[in-house]
């Protein structure tokens, strides 16, 4: 699947670092949190793969908490891996980048990471496939955590969660309106699903131990073990 983030969110690359914490609640808890619990369950020196690695946001925090950790940076926008190599370049001999797609192989890894990115994959047998592929990839105890948005489309906990991120986008500027209307635009690329149905197709793909790590309103970390 292509991607630009310039287009999407109507930012350039290296205005992202600023406009995704304007955007995402609890953003950098929430990378921590995804660098802890690779530590605790690859930790010393796993081989990482970021996959949608972005502006290198996740790996940089990683590889502060780990730093005998090796890097592999998967993303389909060779501007944002552009923008990750000025930024890990006190980690360069650490760090592999790798322009693919999510459907593309991928190496094995002792850990895979995803910070909003996944979201991008909008069909549920496609991202089972990709949870089955990650499984793969990975050998027995090897961890996947995902950072994202984790949001029903309706029932009772659609509307609430919404209100909530609303509220943070007002607090940081927007309008009502102009929120719920950054989530109608969102939508025409973005994908969010509920945390039951993540773990539901986690499960399916193979990971026998999940947990819920982490949760801010609509913004979760989910851990799954193989």
């Amino acid at each position: 699947m292509a991607h630009s983030v310039q287009q999407h969110l109507s930012v350039t690359p290296d205005a992202y670092d600023a406009e995704i914490r304007r955007f995402i609640p609890g953003y950098d808890a929430m990378l921590d949190e995804v660098a802890e619990a690779v530590a605790e369950h690859r930790g010393d020196a796993p081989h990482v793969i970021d996959l949608g690695a972005g502006t290198g946001s996740l790996t940089e925090r990683i590889a502060r908490r780990l730093p005998a950790a090796r890097f592999t940076l998967v993303d389909i926008d060779p501007t944002m891996l552009a923008q990750a190599a000025g930024r890990l370049g006190a980690v360069a001999d650490r760090v592999t980048l790798r322009e693919a797609s999510f459907d593309d192989p991928l190496p094995p890894a002792d850990a895979v990471v995803a910070s909003f990115s996944l979201h991008h994959v909008h069909d549920p047998d496609a991202k089972r496939a990709l949870f089955a592929r990650i499984h793969d990839a990975l050998p027995a105890g090897g961890v996947l955590v995902i950072g994202d948005a984790m949001v029903a489309d309706a029932g009772p906990f659609a509307a609430p969660l919404r209100r909530r991120w609303a509220a943070h986008l007002v607090d940081r500027g927007d309008t009502e309106a102009q929120a719920y209307g950054r989530f109608a635009e969102w939508a025409n690329e973005d994908r969010y699903f509920p945390i039951a149905d993540e773990l539901a197709r986690l499960a399916a793909a193979g990971f026998d131990q999940l947990d819920v790590r982490w949760r801010l309103g609509p913004i979760a970390v989910v851990v799954a073990v193989r």
